[in-house]
């Protein structure tokens, strides 16, 4: 959905390490939610995807190409490669989210030093190792990463905002010759 530049790009941070920013196919994002029964109807719902409902806020449960974030006490996203398949009731509401996000990957030596330029956030592998999230803003706008290896972050972006964000991102590199990250123009400046 991020189609001003020509992803992936890949150039240097201000250190000089090398970052690749893409995008990949986001899949299926269903959001379940609920109120005071939520842990056990969203336990059982997942279940019988033979997955689970994470403990903490801050480490994803996992089953295969399947990831589950909880993102709230009575909230969970899950990313499947295929429908999730969860039939709402007056325990448990789903909402479809696929069309709502986009999926950036930023990868490479300096990755994470370019993340910490454009988010306040300490993305060290000590306060945010491997196997880990969080939800933070960039640019005032809601987006949850997670830390898939050392160098390897995945984005979840809202899909309104996706073209700017990246925007700001790419514009954090210094590109190769022949590619060019040219910011975002408002056209409702005066010229």
């Amino acid at each position: 959905m991020v189609r001003k530049h020509n992803l992936p790009i890949t150039g240097v941070n201000s250190d000089g390490a090398s970052v690749t920013v893409g995008e990949v196919g986001l899949g299926h994002l269903t959001q379940l939610a609920g109120w005071g029964t939520f842990t056990d109807a969203a336990g059982k719902a997942l279940q019988a995807h033979s997955l689970s409902l994470p403990s903490d806020y801050r480490t994803p449960a996992r089953n295969g190409a399947t990831t589950v974030w909880r993102i709230a006490p009575d909230r969970v996203l899950v990313r499947s490669s295929t429908p999730l398949g969860v039939q709402g009731t007056d325990e448990l509401v789903t909402l479809d989210l696929s069309d709502a996000r986009t999926c950036m990957t930023v990868a490479g030596d300096g990755a994470a030093g370019l993340l910490s330029r454009v988010i306040a956030l300490d993305f060290s592998e000590k306060a945010f190792p491997a196997g880990t999230f969080v939800q933070t803003s960039l640019h005032h706008v809601g987006v949850l990463i997670e830390r898939q290896d050392r160098d390897r972050f995945l984005v979840l972006l809202p899909t309104t905002w996706a073209r700017s964000l990246t925007d700001l991102i790419v514009t954090h590199l210094s590109i190769a010759a022949g590619h060019q990250a040219e910011p975002v123009t408002d056209s409702r400046s005066a010229p």
